[in-house]
């Protein structure tokens, strides 16, 4: 990070420069990463975030079941044993 007032070049982000001792803007806020996106996540409560996780288990579990299922229907209708 540059200090807009000594010019010093810094490697890490600092809230006053440490050469002159200028007052650093704060920085931007970071957009939120994908997965703090999803239902569930947004809010931060431990509770919500169980929950959620828990839905998502459930539906990637029936996702799963219906693929082995469907196999099974194809096997039976094409005689395989």
């Amino acid at each position: 990070m540059k200090c807009p007032m000594c010019g010093i070049n810094t490697t890490f982000d600092f809230f006053h420069c440490p050469h002159c001792g200028y007052k650093m803007p704060l920085a931007t806020e970071q957009p939120l990463p994908n997965w703090r996106k999803l239902p569930g996540f947004r809010s931060k409560t431990p509770w919500k975030i169980l929950v959620a996780i828990v839905i998502y288990i459930w539906i990637l579990l029936a996702m799963i079941a219906s693929l082995f299922s469907g196999l099974a229907i194809i096997e039976s209708i094409a005689g395989i044993p």
